[in-house]
């Protein structure tokens, strides 16, 4: 494949169509060329990312291994071994403009629900309301659970984790580990703490009913009949569209303390 060098110059009608994409998903700062790269930030996030033509397409190069990560597991092809600008970990390559544009309003929402910047959200969205009666502690436990479903919404691209259901109004967002047994806000308000479900699914997971393995796989508790498994339209086919690394510890949570065993 033809990678950029700093040889290789773009014309201002490439930066210009580059830039486009980049602002108009939220990439607010300026562009900066850079040997045959455009350099794009954003004032919203700290990841960076850097675009240009190549082979007839275009190339995303990212300075964040979560995301290259991400976009892996959502079935792009992420090289590695590029020649990459300094500071990128990786690059994907797109056929069509249409594509370009679409990926960097995906990176942008990806970077947006880090874990992090959520919590920062969260203290900044709840700093002004007291605590100190149970109705109080309510109202920011409501606040921190809306940014939570905006997330997992925005994570797993307004579709049930496991059917595809895509009526938005109708899916739960369903923690893993339970809010309740969170150490924390960072585990509260982590999206891979989160599940987008179907409402049955969710009933399901949230009381124990079913849980998940580490490859996605679902799995029924023994106290669930192969009647009501049936009625519910429950299969052991079912599985997660897919699953990162950062899933599988509050999996493992949920089996050993949220499963019906006995």
């Amino acid at each position: 494949m033809t990678q950029a060098t700093g040889d290789v110059k773009l014309s201002p009608l490439q930066i210009a169509q580059l830039a486009k994409a980049a602002t108009d998903q939220g990439f607010d700062l300026s562009p900066v060329e850079e040997g045959g790269w455009l350099f794009c930030r954003s004032t919203q996030f700290p990841e960076r990312v850097w675009l240009t033509n190549a082979d007839g397409g275009y190339q995303l190069a990212c300075d964040s291994q979560r995301l290259l990560d991400e976009l892996a597991r959502e079935g792009l092809s992420v090289d590695q071994g590029a020649s990459l600008p300094t500071n990128a970990k990786g690059t994907v390559h797109l056929a069509e403009y249409g594509e370009l544009y679409q990926l960097l309003g995906r990176v942008a929402v990806l970077a947006k629900i880090a874990p992090d910047r959520l919590v920062e959200e969260f203290v900044a969205a709840t700093q002004s309301l007291p605590e100190s009666t149970e109705v109080e502690r309510l109202v920011k436990q409501r606040v921190g659970q809306d940014i939570f479903r905006n997330a997992l919404i925005a994570f797993w691209q307004g579709r049930c984790a496991v059917t595809g259901l895509a009526v938005v109004p109708l899916l739960r967002a369903s923690h893993i580990k339970p809010w309740a047994d969170c150490e924390n806000n960072q585990e509260r308000l982590n999206v891979f703490n989160g599940l987008l479900l179907a409402p049955h699914l969710d009933a399901l997971f949230d009381g124990g009913w079913i849980t998940f393995d580490d490859a996605g796989r679902l799995v029924k508790s023994p106290l669930l009949d192969d009647v009501a498994v049936q009625l519910l339209g429950v299969t052991s086919e079912m599985k997660l569209n897919h699953l990162a690394e950062d899933h599988r510890p509050y999996l493992d949570y949920h089996r050993q303390h949220v499963l019906k065993i006995a």
